[in-house]
């Protein structure tokens, strides 16, 4: 089975025949230094400093490699780009502070162009597309009660939660338009985040989601971990032959990927807030694990780790969907969401029924 790759230290990528070859920046240099610096003088971009010989090295096979996720400074060279085109392997690209930057991806060769202009012609399709945000907002709702109606069968009581988050959902049903969508899903999403100090174990000042910056150790896990989504969900998007930027409830124009963000709200419930509630309750991160920056609540490297290793599991946890019968891991689950677009897209499904949890 294909790995991700996760490299947190500086380092250069290249190639090596048929492999990925990844070289450690040595200490020496400045942890997280650019890689390209201007000259005072007169603002002419300059290469890099060389560095010295004595970092560690290690090769991976590249048809081993699913998709890489970096989050040091790393460098890279053409014969790497090549690589990763020959074995279609994309790039997520995070920043110093663990906030999603972008995503190389390579040609896909499986791309068709006529999924694109189905996406397109929903997109303008009013009904079409409030039939398809309606579906994914009303199952990002129901997930979110999933995990809440877990907690309340195991003692916590979060019953005034619940009932005011259904008492949303049936306003969802009979909305329609996109922004009153989106007000609903919203409405939801911060009685679901107030019912958090329920569920946490561990003080915290969370009261609400502010995201830019996030303020607190549980708004930056939220913003970490949804990022850690979007290049997920970039990526499972990649490998079907849909395309990122022509989405059903965000924007579509923007210079962004809307369909990642529309893919991501049926899962930051299952995979991201689950991970949350697991680190924060088995004390695996706490307060300690953060820095305070004038653009907020950041990560510790270490404490990074840890995050990303429990992400990782949960990606690779295997559940039992109800509706196919079928034993399924939820990254393999953010696939299937994509192809159950494109099939209802494409007319071979009546309807669009995204992911539930059970």
């Amino acid at each position: 089975m294909k790995k991700n790759i996760y490299i947190f230290s500086n380092t250069i990528l290249s190639r090596k025949d048929n492999s990925i070859h990844l070289k450690t920046i040595p200490d020496t240099e400045a942890i997280h230094s650019v890689d390209i610096y201007e000259d005072e003088n007169d603002g002419v971009i300059l290469p890099p400093p060389p560095c010295n010989d004595n970092g560690q090295t290690k090769h991976l096979p590249a048809e081993s490699v699913e998709s890489i996720y970096t989050f040091g400074e790393v460098r890279f060279n053409t014969q790497f780009f090549k690589c990763l085109s020959n074995y279609s392997i994309p790039v997520n690209i995070f920043n110093y502070y663990g906030q999603y930057v972008g995503s190389f991806l390579p040609v896909n060769k499986d791309s068709s162009g006529k999924i694109h202009i189905l996406q397109y012609q929903a997109y303008c399709n009013s009904y079409k597309r409030l039939y398809i945000a309606k579906a994914i907002i009303e199952t990002a709702i129901k997930n979110m009660l999933a995990n809440l109606k877990s907690y309340l069968y195991s003692g916590i009581d979060v019953e005034y939660y619940i009932n005011l988050i259904s008492s949303t959902l049936e306003q969802v049903r009979f909305s329609d338009s996109i922004p009153n969508l989106m007000g609903f899903e919203g409405n939801a999403r911060n009685a679901y985040y107030q019912s958090w100090t329920e569920i946490l174990k561990q003080e915290s000042d969370f009261e609400k989601r502010i995201k830019q910056p996030p303020v607190g150790m549980i708004n930056s896990l939220i913003s970490f971990g949804n990022s850690m989504l979007y290049g997920v969900c970039m990526t499972e998007i990649f490998r079907t032959k849909l395309t990122p930027y022509v989405g059903f409830i965000h924007e579509t124009g923007d210079g962004k990927h809307p369909l990642v963000y529309d893919i991501s709200e049926v899962f930051k419930p299952v995979i991201v807030d689950k991970v949350i509630f697991r680190v924060i309750n088995l004390n695996m991160i706490n307060k300690d694990d953060f820095q305070h920056t004038n653009k907020g609540f950041y990560l510790k490297e270490k404490a990074r780790k840890t995050f990303v290793e429990e992400f990782e599991k949960r990606l690779s946890t295997v559940i039992h969907h109800n509706r196919i019968n079928r034993r399924l891991s939820y990254r393999s689950l953010i696939r299937m969401e994509c192809y159950n677009l494109i099939n209802f897209l494409s007319e071979k499904i009546k309807s669009y029924e995204p992911y539930r949890a059970n």
